[in-house]
């Protein structure tokens, strides 16, 4: 079910369009979301990433597709693709770390990294706090 809740038009849009079937995989894209809006922030502190899920309607099967834009969108073609797991065959492949979407995420919105530190270096503090997170629960 789309969420129609209103968008912030300065904000930039994450879309989502993933099969309605596996229903890990809107656990995915939320995780996915957080784990993306964090990384945006280290980059750009005044970026408040919005989500969008099956905003289309009713998704292909199997389906995982990630696109953004710099503003809300009505528009498919305005949106920016940055990840398709269509034609991948593992479920477990089609849907993206967000080391994977990263820098095509940070092209399409136009962020530069005030501080000059790289993403691969930023990311790998995410993953390094993210992994302390997992250990601590299993103790």
């Amino acid at each position: 079910m789309p969420d129609k809740r209103p968008l912030d038009p300065h904000q930039p849009v994450l879309y989502i369009e993933h099969c309605r079937y596996r229903h890990t995989y809107r656990k995915h894209a939320l995780h996915l979301h957080s784990s993306l809006a964090e990384a945006l922030r280290a980059i750009q502190p005044r970026v408040k990433l919005q989500l969008r899920i099956n905003d289309k309607g009713p998704p292909q099967d199997g389906s995982f597709e990630v696109a953004v834009a710099q503003q809300p969108t009505e528009d498919a073609t305005a949106r920016q693709s940055v990840w398709t797991g269509l034609r991948r065959m593992p479920s477990a492949s089609k849907v993206p770390h967000v080391d994977d979407i990263i820098t095509p995420v940070c092209f399409a919105l136009q962020l530069r990294d005030p501080h000059m530190e790289s993403h691969r270096r930023m990311l790998t503090n995410l993953r390094h706090n993210e992994g302390s997170r997992a250990r601590r629960g299993l103790k």
